[in-house]
């Protein structure tokens, strides 16, 4: 999640026509009917939807400081490769200087933005979902994680690894509590003493939940991989059920299993990945914290939007949900 100081600036700055300044600017890059860019969200990125003749699409564009262009373009490059395999992916438009990814120089900062093609299918709530669609949803995952294991990649450099976004959550952890340094040290010796094979280890989306998938009537289309990095497999599948595993991980869930199965069809997962979800899990709650603490910048007194307010008392009221989670491990 991005800070949210870099929220409220740029979502903030409006013109003397109530048109959103930098969405507006970005999108010069771009062909695209005259109505102006609205809002859809903020969280990781920045996201406006336009319409170019007649049909949505959507822009999607990060600060300098957040993401760089080389990481972006090898996400676009990704994404093409998929979608050569018959994989149903999010499709990148080139701007019209035939670029994917844009640089854009703005009053407020530099941003690399890209545009994609609107998604067709139906999102689905995990409350919702019966025992097969547990397993469409594990096939798919198993489906795309078989494909990128045939993936030379030729960006890997700009790629960060799953030690980088380690690292990154180890500075913005507090230290001041034991017991949350303590599972910082414990993850990450236990991460260190993993065993890396052909197998259990390689290209990963990252955050392969439901809100990331649309429903065809025979294919699950897959966006935002922007999370990609060279991981374990088995971190997929805890990251992508994090909703199922709120109330704490139960190896023997039928829903658990049933996306086993369905993912087992394409990819292997052998019984020792599947008993280490749990560790998994603490791992995705750590990385989930350090990010809210990262994001909650503003300062007390700052001069904020109304809609700032209500959202850092949800932010807030997560991080101490992720922090008792945290603090409850003995240490």
């Amino acid at each position: 999640m991005m800070k949210l100081s870099a929220m409220v600036t740029v979502d903030s700055a409006v013109d003397a026509q109530g048109r959103f300044r930098i969405p507006e600017r970005i999108l010069e890059q771009w062909e695209h009917d005259p109505e102006p860019a609205q809002f859809y969200r903020s969280s990781a990125n920045f996201v406006y939807v336009f319409r170019k003749d007649g049909e949505r699409y959507f822009l999607r564009f990060a600060e300098s400081a957040e993401r760089t262009a080389a990481e972006i373009a090898a996400e676009m490059t990704l994404l093409d490769w998929l979608a050569g395999q018959g994989m149903a992916v999010t499709t990148p438009i080139a701007s019209k200087s035939g670029r994917r990814v844009e640089t854009v120089e703005t009053d407020l900062g530099t941003f690399h933005a890209v545009v994609f093609a609107e998604l067709h299918g139906a999102q689905m709530e995990i409350e919702a979902l019966s025992e097969a669609q547990f397993e469409q949803w594990g096939a798919t995952l198993g489906s795309l994680h078989a494909a990128m294991r045939r993936y030379q990649d030729p960006t890997a450099p700009a790629r960060r690894t799953w030690m980088d976004r380690l690292t990154l959550a180890l500075l913005a952890a507090p230290h001041h509590e034991p017991r949350v340094q303590a599972e910082c040290d414990y993850l990450t010796a236990w991460l260190a003493a993993l065993p890396v094979t052909a197998t259990n280890y390689g290209l990963i989306h990252g955050d392969f939940e439901l809100d990331n998938l649309f429903w065809q009537d025979d294919a699950r289309a897959m966006l935002d991989f922007d999370d990609c990095s060279s991981c374990w497999y088995a971190a997929d599948v805890a990251f992508a059920l994090r909703d199922l595993f709120e109330g704490g991980v139960d190896l023997s869930s039928p829903s658990l299993r049933a996306f086993i199965s369905g993912y087992t069809q394409h990819a292997t997962l052998s019984e020792e990945a599947i008993s280490h979800l749990p560790t998994w899990m603490r791992l995705a709650n750590l990385f989930a914290y350090a990010k809210l603490m990262r994001a909650m910048d503003l300062a007390a007194d700052q001069n904020s939007p109304e809609w700032a307010a209500p959202l850092q008392v949800n932010l807030e009221t997560w991080v101490q949900n992720y922090k008792a989670s945290l603090l409850s491990i003995p240490l």
